[in-house]
């Protein structure tokens, strides 16, 4: 997209490409993924990163997703339910 077309990556596309490696079970590569982000992730990013550890039970890559979202984005509750 963005070699190809001039297009550059947006919050959004990175989001996604967190949510299909999640999807796929391949978390590290989600995390890696968002510590590769040119630009300081949101909590959409770390909310989807957070969604994809809870399918596939991985309890230390939640904890480091929460702490980032808690601080970002402290009283949204679904992020709470999520845990």
């Amino acid at each position: 997209m963005t070699e190809e077309y001039g297009i550059p990556a947006r919050m959004e596309h990175y989001a996604c490409m967190v949510d299909l490696f999640g999807r796929a079970g391949r978390l590290s590569e989600a995390f890696k993924t968002i510590q590769n982000m040119p630009f300081s992730p949101d909590a959409g990013v770390w909310g989807t990163l957070l969604g994809a550890c809870r399918v596939h039970g991985n309890v230390e890559l939640a904890e480091v997703a929460s702490k980032h979202l808690f601080k970002l984005d402290p009283q949204n509750s679904g992020y709470y339910i999520l845990l």
